[in-house]
């Protein structure tokens, strides 16, 4: 969701924007995004605000998020070391 904190610089603004609860829009921000079925809402309010979110900007940030690294190890990470292989 960084990429679209230079349009709603607050969850609150966020969610008053597109008719959501701020509780809604918190749940995006701890995921880390936002379901796509929002994208052209997102485009809209942007556009109200005098800013430019596209398709392209969403995807790409999307790309982006995927390829980043879990921030929740579950204990599946190839480099975790066992404790046999640490002795």
């Amino acid at each position: 969701m960084d990429h679209i904190t230079h349009i709603w610089p607050t969850m609150a603004d966020l969610a008053s924007d597109l008719g959501k609860p701020y509780s809604t829009v918190a749940a995006w921000k701890q995921r880390g995004s936002i379901p796509a079925k929002y994208d052209m809402s997102l485009i809209r309010a942007a556009k109200a605000r005098g800013a430019c979110l596209t398709l392209e900007h969403l995807a790409e940030a999307r790309a982006e998020t995927a390829d980043a690294p879990s921030r929740v190890d579950h204990g599946t990470s190839q480099d975790a070391v066992s404790p046999e292989a640490a002795e």
